[in-house]
C-alpha cells in the first residue's frame, strides 16, 4: 500500500524545486535522476480502468517493470492505493504474473482473466524523475519525487509537472510539514488526479460531477478522538472531491463543496473546547466560506428564488442574476488556484491526519477524547440541542438575523446527529434528522428571500424594465416572508422540544 501526497508544480519552477536547499539538506544520499517511459495497457473497452485497476509497464535503464495499482482510496489529501509489481524480460505485459500476488480475490480474478493478447497500449508517459529520500531524527522517512515530462495519447499530449511525497516510514506529519514549507517558497497546488487518470481523461471528455456527503462509518468501540478525526476527514473529502466540478463552473459542485465546508466548520465548532483549531485554520476556512457563499447566493437567486415570483415574468432579472453568478464562478477559479487555498487544504489535512490538537503523542487518560465515543458524544449533542432551544426561545418573530441564527443552530444539531448516527438508536435518529431537515429547509427558503432582498438592489439601478422587476420582486418576497410567520412559529415550537434519546 502506498500513501502519497500529490502536488502540481508551476512548470517554470521545476528547477527551483530541484535546487531547493531544504531537500538537499534533508536528503539521505542526495538527489537521483531517472528517465522513465511508462506505457499503460488495457483492453479496447478499458475493462481494467472501469474496475479500478491500472496496468503499467515501465522502461528505465534497459529494464522493464510491470505494475498494477488500484484506484486511490478516498483519504483527503493523501492517496492510498494498492500496488504490486514484478520484473519483465521485455516490454510485453504479462498480467497473470501479478494476479498471483494480489490478495483481493475479485481483483486477482479480473487480472488473471485478461490475456496478454487482449491488451493494447492506451497511452504513455515520458518522464524525467528526480527523487530524494528524506529522513528525520525520529526515524520517519518520506520519498520526494519530482516528475517533469508529458503524457502522450494518440496525437494529443499533456504536460507533467508534479511533486509526489510518499510515506516510506512513519506518520504523515512530516509529509504535510514538508509540503507547507515548499509551498511557502513555490506556489503548489494539491492534485487528486494520477497520471493514469489524466491519461484516460484525454481519451474522452468527461464532465466533472458533484459529490454529496458520504455516510460516516463509525466503529462501536472507537474513541471520541478517533471519530473526530474520521468525521473531519469525511467532510474534507467532500470538499476536495468537488474541486474539479467547481473548476468547471458547475453550480451543484460548488454547492456540495460548500456543504462539505459547512459540515467541517460545524464539527470544529462542536469540538472547540476539546480540539481547538489553530487560528490560521479557522481564518482560512472562514475566508473560503465567504468566497463560496457569495457565489452560491447569486446561484440561488438566479436559479431558484426568482422562479417563485408570480405576477410578472422575471426573465430579465434571471439573466442579470445569472450573469453576476457566472462572474463569481470565474473568480472562484482564481480562489482555487491561489496560494492561500493550497495552504488551507494542506494545513487542515496536516492537522487532522497528524492529530495536531494534542500537546503530546498520546492523550491524557482523563481527556474526554480518550473515552468511548458512544457515550462521550452525548454532551456535545446536548449542547447543540440547548443552543437551538435558546435561539428559538429568543426569537421575536420579526428579525431575519435571528431566524438565520436559528437555522444555523438547527443545521449544526442535524449535522451532529448525522455524524454520530452509527452510535445512536437508528429509528430515533432518523426521525430527529428528518424534523430538523424540514425546519432547515423552511428557514433556508426564508433566508433565500432575505438574501434576495440584499442582492436585488444591485440589479435595481436605473428606471428601466430591470429596475421595475427588481422592485416588484423585493416587495413580493417581503410579503411572502411575512405571510409565513404563523406556520414558522408552529414549526419552531415543535422543534424546540426535540431531543435525541439519552
Amino acid at each position: 500500500m502506498e500513501t502519497e501526497l500529490k502536488l502540481q508544480v508551476p512548470p517554470a519552477q521545476l528547477d527551483q524545486i530541484r535546487q531547493h536547499p531544504m531537500l538537499a539538506a534533508q536528503a539521505f544520499d542526495g538527489a537521483h535522476e531517472h528517465q522513465l517511459v511508462d506505457t499503460y495497457y488495457d483492453t479496447a473497452g478499458h475493462d481494467l480502468w472501469k474496475r479500478g485497476l491500472t496496468l503499467r509497464v515501465r522502461e528505465s535503464a534497459g529494464a522493464w517493470i510491470q505494475t498494477v495499482k488500484t484506484a486511490a482510496a478516498t483519504s483527503p489529501g493523501l492517496h492510498e492505493r494498492g500496488e504490486w509489481e514484478c520484473a519483465l524480460p521485455n516490454a510485453t505485459p504479462q498480467p497473470a504474473l501479478l494476479a498471483r500476488q494480489i490478495k483481493p480475490a475479485a481483483l486477482s480474478t479480473l487480472l488473471s482473466r485478461v490475456e496478454a493478447g487482449q491488451l493494447e497500449p492506451i497511452f504513455r508517459n515520458v518522464t524525467r524523475r528526480t527523487s530524494w529520500l528524506l529522513k528525520w531524527p525520529d526515524g520517519d522517512e518520506v520519498e520526494c519525487v519530482l516528475d517533469s515530462g508529458r503524457i502522450e495519447s494518440g496525437g494529443n499530449h499533456a504536460e507533467i509537472a508534479e511533486l509526489e511525497l510518499e510515506i516510506k516510514h512513519g506518520s504523515s506529519t512530516h509529509l504535510f510539514e514538508l509540503a507547507l514549507a515548499l509551498h511557502a517558497d513555490i506556489p503548489l497546488r494539491m492534485s487528486n488526479d494520477s497520471k493514469a487518470a489524466r491519461g484516460f481523461a484525454m481519451l474522452s471528455e468527461v464532465a466533472a460531477h458533484s459529490v454529496k456527503a458520504q455516510p460516516v462509518k463509525l466503529g462501536r468501540h472507537a474513541t471520541l478522538e478517533d471519530t473526530f478525526q474520521q468525521i473531519g476527514l469525511n467532510c474534507l473529502r467532500q470538499m476536495e472531491a468537488n474541486v474539479p466540478g467547481v473548476l468547471q463552473k458547475d453550480v451543484e459542485s460548488l454547492h456540495q463543496m460548500r456543504v462539505g465546508l459547512r459540515r467541517l466548520r460545524a464539527l470544529i465548532d462542536m469540538f472547540e473546547e476539546l480540539a481547538p483549531a489553530p487560528a490560521q485554520i479557522a481564518e482560512g476556512l472562514d475566508w473560503l466560506a465567504e468566497a463560496l457563499g457569495a457565489t452560491r447566493d447569486w446561484d440561488v437567486l438566479a436559479d431558484s428564488t426568482l422562479a417563485r415570483i408570480h405576477g410578472i415574468d422575471p426573465g430579465a432579472l434571471r439573466l442579470a442574476a445569472r450573469a453576476r453568478a457566472d462572474k463569481l464562478h470565474q473568480a472562484m477559479l482564481q480562489t482555487l488556484h491561489s496560494a492561500r487555498f493550497t495552504e488551507v487544504l494542506l494545513s487542515v489535512n496536516g492537522w487532522l491526519h497528524g492529530r495536531q490538537w494534542r500537546d503530546e503523542t498520546t492523550l491524557p487518560a482523563k481527556s474526554p477524547l480518550a473515552n468511548p465515543a458512544a457515550k462521550a458524544c452525548l454532551p456535545l449533542l446536548r449542547k447543540a440541542e440547548k443552543r437551538l432551544s435558546r435561539r428559538i426561545a429568543g426569537f421575536d418573530g420579526e428579525e431575519p438575523h435571528q431566524r438565520h441564527r436559528i437555522r444555523i443552530a438547527a443545521k449544526k444539531a442535524r449535522y451532529g446527529a448525522e455524524f454520530f448516527r452509527d452510535l445512536l438508536p437508528a429509528k430515533e435518529v432518523k426521525r430527529y434528522v428528518a424534523r430538523l431537515s424540514e425546519l432547515q429547509d423552511h428557514l433556508g427558503l426564508l433566508n433565500d428571500f432575505a438574501v434576495a432582498g440584499q442582492l436585488l438592489p444591485e440589479l435595481q439601478k436605473g428606471n428601466g424594465e430591470l429596475g421595475r422587476q427588481a422592485a416588484y420582486a423585493r416587495g413580493y418576497l417581503v410579503a411572502a416572508s411575512e405571510a409565513d410567520s404563523s406556520e414558522l412559529a408552529a414549526s419552531l415550537k415543535a422543534v424546540a422540544k426535540l431531543r435525541l434519546p439519552r
